[in-house]
């Protein structure tokens, strides 16, 4: 299941990939912000999760919302810097049960900052693992969780480098799906400077993922819908595309492999697929470059994988592409042609040169 992160940063300028130690930067005249609400929406931006062999369930892999901000020329000179723990909290209950969690935010701005906490449910839709934040009021009905999500404050204000602890409590309906269900807890800060400047402040929010598996019957099924390469190519290496598609009621973190060989039956080159997470009803795209420039004949691509809670339930797919040289070997037969042909003629001629001297 999901492990706790230790804090990840927010700092201004701006919005990179969410990588490494999860810091990121929000510029105070950034021209890439957008509306909070829809800063997902026609993205490309696939946030990743880089901590390692850690247990972090991740749209794509950290599901750490950051949303940019447009502050005026006038408050520039400002950064926003914030550390949120845990970025993921996850809770595995039975239909009817509560819990309780709590969300820590440090102000490390040097002013005070007042903030305002939403919940929101998420969808992904695409095959990037980029979630898209739902309306106030909008609800995914099969995997929402907001609506069970109660806090104990929605406001607060901090000063330089303190620390704020929400406490949230979670109330399982006795009537919940099996499976799992997702929230965020989003952290806006309200700005408190001139009517001008809170009409330049767009908005900017991090936050933290809720994620909550609801014991029961649970369906676990994914497959592999697209296992592809060019069927033939001149020269190595191949670049193979894959695609994982979720069908079950609970995010999946599939472990595999990819591994090409030849004709014989030796591996060539093999690569572990990404370990990332799967959203319900989601896919995931990989892509891999395996082998030498310099390889020739037939070959076999398979990936091989595994997923389910128990990690005991097997993905599979094989594919054949063909590799081979064919202008070098034009060249080479032709080569071997104009030699055979110039061969075939100095013989005769020599034959004949002779059959006239015997004349």
């Amino acid at each position: 299941m999901l492990s706790e992160v230790e804090a990840s940063k927010v700092k201004s300028q701006n919005f990179n990939k969410l990588r490494g130690a999860t810091k990121f930067s929000i510029g105070a005249n950034s021209s890439y912000a957008v509306n909070v609400l829809r800063w997902i929406h026609g993205k490309k931006t696939s946030i990743r999760n880089a901590l390692g062999d850690q247990k972090i369930f991740v749209a794509t892999s950290a599901i750490f919302i950051v949303l940019l901000v447009v502050f005026p020329e006038k408050a520039s000179a400002s950064e926003l810097s914030l550390t949120i723990s845990p970025p993921i909290a996850t809770h595995s209950l039975n239909p009817g049960e509560t819990t309780q969690g709590v969300i820590k935010l440090t102000n490390n701005t040097p002013a005070a900052i007042s903030f305002e906490a939403v919940l929101n449910d998420f969808i992904v839709e695409d095959s990037k693992g980029t979630p898209v934040m739902l309306d106030p009021n909008t609800f995914s009905s099969r995997f929402s969780a907001s609506l069970w999500i109660t806090l104990d404050s929605s406001t607060f204000t901090l000063e330089e480098k303190q620390t704020q602890e929400v406490f949230y409590t979670i109330n399982v309906p006795s009537s919940a799906r099996p499976g799992g269900h997702y929230a965020s807890i989003l952290f806006s800060p309200i700005r408190e400077d001139s009517q001008e400047q809170n009409r330049a402040l767009v908005e900017t929010q991090v936050g933290a993922l809720i994620s909550i598996s609801v014991k029961g019957h649970i369906s676990e099924h994914s497959q592999i819908t697209k296992l592809s390469a060019n069927a033939f190519q001149e020269y190595g290496p191949i670049n193979l595309f894959a695609t994982i598609k979720n069908f079950g009621d609970l995010h999946i973190r599939p472990v595999g492999k990819i591994t090409v060989s030849d004709l014989f039956g030796r591996n060539i080159d093999f690569v572990k697929i990404e370990k990332v997470s799967i959203f319900p009803e989601a896919s995931r795209d990989y892509e891999a470059t395996l082998g030498t420039r310099f390889m020739v004949g037939r070959f076999k691509a398979n990936l091989s994988a595994s997923y389910g809670i128990n990690n005991d339930l097997p993905l599979e797919a094989t594919l054949y592409f063909w590799i081979f040289p064919w202008k070098i070997a034009l060249v080479v037969m032709l080569a071997i042609i104009t030699i055979i042909l110039a061969i075939i003629y100095f013989r005769r001629r020599y034959s004949n040169l002779n059959k006239n001297q015997e004349a």
